[in-house]
């Protein structure tokens, strides 16, 4: 037993109300995650988006390794939990935005004290500012 059914000449305009539809869906969704409203963004404004977004990635990743380093300075030295944490710390540093380029500098100095200080090479102090300044231009970036 073989069904056919035929479409008729004009079927493709049974279309066309549903295809307006998912046009105007479309809008309105493009509207509702539009950072700044109802305007459209400029490819300029999109990339400073972006960057932004990448500025602010960056800078939560920098406070994280900050953390981690200063967790491992107030427990008991452990010079291969501290070499870990410096190599990750010395990782972020490597690229990045260039707006963070002074922070990353201060959290390589803190890491390596850290490490030093782990391993019984450097003194507990010596880390301790070290990672007290790049905490305070972490801070001061996160202001901006």
């Amino acid at each position: 037993m073989e069904i056919e059914v035929e479409l008729g000449k004009g079927w493709h305009w049974a279309l066309l109300p549903l295809a307006l539809l998912v046009l105007v869906g479309l809008v309105l969704l493009g509207r509702s995650v539009t950072p700044k409203g109802s305007s459209l963004l400029t490819p300029a404004e999109w990339g400073l988006l972006k960057a932004e977004r990448a500025y602010r990635e960056e800078l939560g990743d920098l406070r994280q390794a900050a953390e981690e380093l200063a967790a491992l300075l107030n427990a008991r030295p452990d010079p291969v939990r501290a070499g870990l944490a410096a190599d990750r710390a010395e990782q972020l540093a490597l690229e990045g935005q260039p707006a963070l380029a002074l922070q990353r500098e201060a959290l390589t100095r803190a890491a390596e004290a850290v490490r030093l200080w782990a391993m019984g090479g450097g003194s507990r102090e010596d880390a301790e500012v070290a990672l007290a300044e790049a905490v305070q231009l972490l801070q001061e970036s996160a202001l901006r």
